[in-house]
This record gives structure tokens, sequence and C-alpha cells, in this order.
């Protein structure tokens, strides 16, 4: 009945057409529905707390130190450099404020002072 000879098992499939660029951007239908697409905006996890964001710098710090000590302790003496400089500032600031408040109490003392007498020292008592 036919005449016509098989296909051999061992032939290749076609490779299948590039997809165009609205496909490659926005997915196709059907890996939508499959969920197989990749999801670009992905909503974000939480941002790190404070300890945790201390937790994943040391580990970083211990694989930089594996790696590289040398880099580790210029790493160290940088921040540890970093860190003086703002406690100096911190207290520069605080005896500045301290100073304005001394200063301020005292040019408040000096200028109520003549007055509380009742009289100014510049002028004369009147004898009467």
């Amino acid at each position: 009945m036919s005449d016509k000879k098989k296909k051999p098992a061992g032939k290749k499939k076609k490779k299948a057409a590039k997809k165009s660029l609205l496909t490659r951007l926005f997915g196709d239908k059907k890996a939508k529905e499959n969920g197989k697409t990749k999801k670009k905006t992905e909503a974000r996890g939480k941002a790190l707390t404070a300890l945790q964001r201390s937790i994943s710098e040391i580990k970083q710090m211990k694989k930089i130190g594996e790696r590289d000590p040398e880099r580790l302790a210029q790493l160290l003496a940088t921040m540890l450099g970093q860190e003086r400089a703002k406690a100096e500032e911190a207290k520069r600031k605080l005896d500045e404020q301290v100073w304005d408040i001394i200063h301020r109490a005292e040019q408040k003392d000096a200028a109520t002072s003549p007055e509380e007498d009742g009289h100014d020292p510049e002028t004369p008592i009147s004898p009467n």
C-alpha cells in the first residue's frame, strides 16, 4: 500500500525557530500558563536588619581573610581609622556644645548682674 520509505529513526529534529523579540521580552502565553517564564519583577525580600547586615559583613570579611590576609588587615585598619575619626568628631562637637552653653550662661550672668543692684555702676549714686 505504501511505496514510500519510512524516515530513519536516528534523524535529527529541526531546531525551533528563534523566538521573536516581543516573545522574548514579554514571554510566551503557553509558558506563562505553565509558570516556566522568568519573573523579572519579583518582589524583593525584606531589607536586612542591622544584625543581619553585620553578620553578612563579618562572613564576607572572613572570606576575604582566607583568600588575602593582607587585604583584610588593610580593610580593618581603614575601618578602625574611620571609627576613630567619627569618635573624635563626636567628641569635638560635644565639647563645642558644652563650651557654647557655658559661654551663653556667663554672658547672661554678666548682663543680669548690674540690673539686679538697681543701678548702673557707671552712674554715680545720688546721696539723697
